[in-house]
């Protein structure tokens, strides 16, 4: 059995291959969004198999990302990544897995090193698979044909007890309005309209 220290070097010459040698890590082009959205979404795939190289079986439960300037109009500027794993480890304490964007990032796929957190992931989660169908600009362009063209600060990517699909939740800046909701493989928007759970389908 590899050691915790011998995983951690395996998983960190992973992330130096990928940017070294792949198209997907190129800098955020806020001029060309279709090559942000598949630079976003390569950058998690490959984070993931990263993570289950060093920790086989781990499973992507949870996906956040913050804006750490304020309220934003488009999603490039969400550089505070979170992705949160499920680890079928028999120890306690080691059941769980983050890895986070590095503080002060400025564009995606700049990790930190991944650590353990305390408690396992909530049984609720579903997990996300290995890659998302849909890119982040893709949905963010399905949020404003449906309407909503307001301000954002956060976008969780979750699939939990209940919903049959993955779904992307934008966390909405305008008075009264709590979250845009968005199916990664439908399409179909929901939106909460006083933050409590008054949905609207469109």
């Amino acid at each position: 059995m590899l050691s915790h220290r011998s995983l951690i070097i395996t998983f960190l010459f992973l992330l130096v291959s990928i940017s070294v040698s792949s198209p997907a890590t190129l800098p955020i082009n806020a001029a060309d969004p279709i090559a942000n959205a598949i630079t976003f979404r390569l950058l998690i795939a490959r984070a993931v198999g990263g993570i289950q190289a060093a920790y086989p079986g781990a499973q992507l439960n949870r996906i956040e990302c913050t804006s750490t300037r304020g309220p934003l109009r488009t999603p490039p500027g969400l550089v505070d990544v979170r992705l949160f794993f499920a680890n079928p480890s028999p120890v306690p304490g080691r059941r769980a897995i983050l890895l986070s964007s590095r503080p002060r990032a400025l564009e995606w796929g700049q990790w930190a090193r991944p650590y353990y957190l305390p408690d396992p992931r909530p049984a609720t989660e579903l997990g996300l698979g290995d890659i998302l169908t849909s890119d982040i600009m893709q949905v963010f362009q399905r949020m404003r044909q449906a309407g909503q063209d307001g301000p954002f600060r956060a976008v969780d990517v979750i699939k939990e007890e209940g919903m049959n699909e993955v779904w992307w939740q934008f966390q909405m800046s305008t008075r009264g309005q709590g979250w845009v909701w968005v199916g990664d493989e439908s399409g179909r928007v929901e939106v909460d309209l006083d933050g409590i759970g008054s949905t609207n389908s469109i």
